[in-house]
């Protein structure tokens, strides 16, 4: 098998568990996410792709963002806006009619596959090339950014407001923002694709702060109907298994791991404040 340009022999045999799962609000869908991460740890033959939505419409914060400086927390709940702190890394995002997607790959796979050592940019494209895949063949223009389109916002706030080598772009606007982050020998991502394009409102960000447009927004209905939209998830499962040369299997979200992702909202992701070490 070829892999970004070079031959690799596959040496261990991994399953794709995909998960296209019910809507959920911030904390939960967090916590969901980190009960699969964590249960990586004991099923190393298993990657996990996750497809989700949100209820009420969400911002979403990378860990390391100083949300008490870029949002007014009671304006945005007023507003019907919930808020939540992912355990990944990357900016804002308002997440409102769009497909998120969660992916989990072991540190041993991706040593398999690409070698160790590299440098976490070529990770992070290994992980998400085939969702370019997966776009393109439903028709979506979908390539990663140029060198030349690489920006970043003078208020380093929006996840859409700045383009680097990982972003994924539809002609020549950003279709899809991610981030990622390594826990427990596992490359976590957190991903969005509009399905339509949205922003909050601005009166929700303090001072004279508001959302950066330098970087154009792309969304999914800007190339395909609603109907096709939807289709999405199951394309990009079967590019990633084909990507990868893994088995795919359907497997939603089992009760223990629903009773256990309620428990962790609960006591942590519900604190817009929470620690790693929590």
């Amino acid at each position: 098998m070829q892999i970004l340009g070079r031959r690799v022999t596959i040496s261990r045999m991994y399953k794709l568990r995909f998960i296209d799962s019910q809507i959920c609000d911030g904390a939960m869908n967090m916590a969901i996410d980190e009960v699969l991460t964590n249960s990586m740890s004991t099923q190393s033959d298993l990657i996990y792709l996750r497809f989700y939505q949100w209820q009420p419409a969400t911002l979403s914060f990378g860990y390391n963002q100083k949300i008490e400086k870029l949002i007014d927390a009671d304006a945005a709940r007023n507003a019907g806006i919930d808020l939540v702190r992912r355990m990944s890394g990357g900016k804002m995002v308002f997440h409102n009619i769009e497909h998120t997607f969660s992916l989990g790959l072991p540190g041993a796979f991706i040593e398999d596959r690409i070698g160790r050592g590299r440098p976490f940019l070529e990770i992070f494209k290994f992980a998400i090339t085939p969702l370019v895949d997966g776009l393109i063949k439903m028709g979506i223009p979908a390539r990663f950014a140029a060198s030349r389109e690489m920006r970043h916002s003078s208020n380093n706030l929006h996840c859409y407001a700045t383009a680097a080598g990982h972003s994924i772009y539809a002609e020549q606007r950003k279709l899809v923002g991610a981030a990622g982050v390594f826990r427990q020998n596992t490359l976590t991502i957190h991903g969005s694709i509009p399905i339509k394009a949205s922003f909050p409102p601005d009166h929700i960000f303090p001072g004279n702060t508001k959302i950066d447009h330098d970087v154009e927004m792309a969304a999914l209905s800007d190339f395909c109907t609603l109907e096709k939209a939807l289709e999405l998830p199951r394309v990009i499962a079967d590019a990633y298994s084909e990507h990868l040369g893994c088995e795919l299997i359907y497997q939603p979200i089992n009760r223990e791991e629903f009773v256990m992702a309620g428990k962790i909202a609960n006591n942590k992701y519900n604190n817009l404040f929470w620690k790693a070490s929590d």
